[in-house]
């Protein structure tokens, strides 16, 4: 009885051993890295004199509009988005309806010197003024597209 009871504890602390390095393993196992590919808008340039460029923050320039004219009752619109030259990061530009709480347009990544002219909106907008919120996510210009000071601006979207 006593050489079965050994063998018992023996068997229980072996298959504690297993369950513990099993957990441990799964804990301390290399993790599958992933890796970023973002999409870049197609290049087009502007010359230094049709830029317009607003604040500076944190030494990224942000462009400052009062407000962006689109045509109504259509998704395709003619817009001016510049990313200045004299930034060293990627820019995401958003338009964010703060009254309906949507985002109706996110580009992909533009580069320094970049300027964006012609967008697809999420939806057709009917003709009037909203409050637009212009989101500014940007990037650094390294294979890791980190994250860096990101911008909102505030102005008024004239659908027309």
């Amino acid at each position: 009885m006593e050489q079965k009871k050994k063998r018992m504890i023996i068997g229980v602390i072996i298959v504690v051993i297993l369950v513990l390095g099993g957990v441990i393993y799964w804990y301390t196992r290399p993790k599958e890295v992933t890796s970023y590919t973002p999409e870049f808008e197609k290049t087009q340039t502007k010359t230094d004199s049709e830029k317009k460029t607003g604040n500076v923050e944190a030494g990224i320039q942000i462009p400052g509009y009062k407000t962006i004219t689109v045509a109504a009752g259509t998704k395709d619109v003619s817009v001016e988005l510049v990313n200045p030259k004299e930034n060293n990061v990627y820019f995401e530009i958003s338009f964010y309806l703060p009254d309906t709480e949507e985002t109706i347009y996110t580009s992909k990544l533009i580069s320094p010197g970049q300027t964006l002219y012609d967008i697809r909106l999420k939806k057709e907008l009917e003709s009037g003024e909203y409050p637009l919120t212009v989101q500014y996510k940007t990037y650094s210009m390294d294979e890791e597209y980190t994250p860096r000071n990101g911008a909102e601006v505030n102005c008024t979207l004239i659908a027309q």
